[in-house]
């Protein structure tokens, strides 16, 4: 895959549009790649190396790398910080004979993507439970991540959210932790009478311990919602929990992840996801990821 680490390696000549244009050998110092378009929608891309000193440099050579009928440019202006982003795009688009995308920013800078491998891709798990919806957590790694503040991770995400209408049942007193939920059954936080009859908890440790200090002698079936206790990971991963002495980093069965707390906010949640991607090995100098063997 090539794909430059920052859109400063990557020049532009509209030669469509210049009807005096003549190529010769200048370079700006820092350009690595030329895309050269034919056509608004028509491109071509160069890799180029220059000799010399000072901004302006001369073309020592100059490799075409992806030819305008494999080349396709991406109809819309998207974050090309978002590294992650632009690679999921790329290998969705590359087929029938396109092996490079050509993307402009909200900025109208450029870059592009030759060979997209998705598996330079981090993929982090995010686990848990809803309703109330959206599910928080989920939901801010994802308004993070569509705004582009975890580009440079190089991290894609895995959603496992546990539905808790799954346990509604009209035939049991089925107990949930929070009204704010809106689901069918009781609710620990606003129980008016004791419990009767066939009683199903549906809730975290801290629901279990709070229930039994209310009802000690009350026989109860416990199902346990709580992600920490409950998951089993393959992939690092980020999951809430309600017990401020378990937040943090840590490790099941091998696997690295971070814990934040139930009311995490947005700035949280990202701290934890740029610790769980340094733990994980993504972080650090994730600029050289995605580069060509040449770079």
């Amino acid at each position: 895959m090539i794909f430059p680490s920052h859109c400063r390696f990557v020049g532009v000549v509209t030669r469509y549009a210049r009807k005096n244009y003549r190529p010769d050998d200048a370079l700006y110092f820092s350009s690595q790649y030329i895309l050269v378009f034919q056509a608004p929608d028509r491109c071509e891309v160069h890799e180029v190396e220059c000799t010399g000193e000072g901004l302006i440099r001369r073309k020592r050579s100059s490799q075409m790398i992806s030819g305008a009928d494999e080349t396709l440019v991406y109809g819309q202006l998207v974050d090309i910080s978002s590294r992650g982003d632009l690679i999921r795009r790329a290998a969705n688009l590359c087929k029938n004979g396109i092996t490079t995308v050509v993307f402009k920013g909200v900025d109208r800078h450029f870059t592009f993507v030759k060979d997209p491998d998705v598996k330079v891709l981090t993929t982090v798990e995010v686990y848990d439970v809803a309703p109330p919806d959206p599910a928080w957590l989920a939901y801010n790694i994802k308004r993070l991540d569509d705004a582009g503040v975890f580009g440079e991770l190089m991290l894609d995400f895995d959603y496992h959210i546990l539905d808790l209408r799954d346990y509604e049942d009209p035939g049991r007193a089925t107990i949930f932790p929070c009204y704010a939920s809106g689901l069918t059954g009781l609710f620990l936080d606003s129980l008016d009478a004791e419990p009767q009859d066939d009683i199903r908890l549906v809730g975290c440790n801290t629901s279990k311990l709070v229930f039994e200090a209310r009802y000690p002698s009350k026989r109860y079936e416990h199902v346990n919602i709580c992600p920490l206790s409950t998951r089993r990971p393959s992939k690092p991963f980020i999951l809430r929990c309600c017990q401020s002495d378990k937040l943090g980093l840590k490790n099941i069965d091998g696997v690295p992840g971070v814990v934040v707390h139930w009311g995490a906010n947005p700035g949280e949640i990202l701290e934890a996801v740029r610790q769980l991607a340094k733990m994980a090995g993504n972080a650090g100098d994730t600029g050289d990821i995605g580069l060509s063997d040449s770079q």
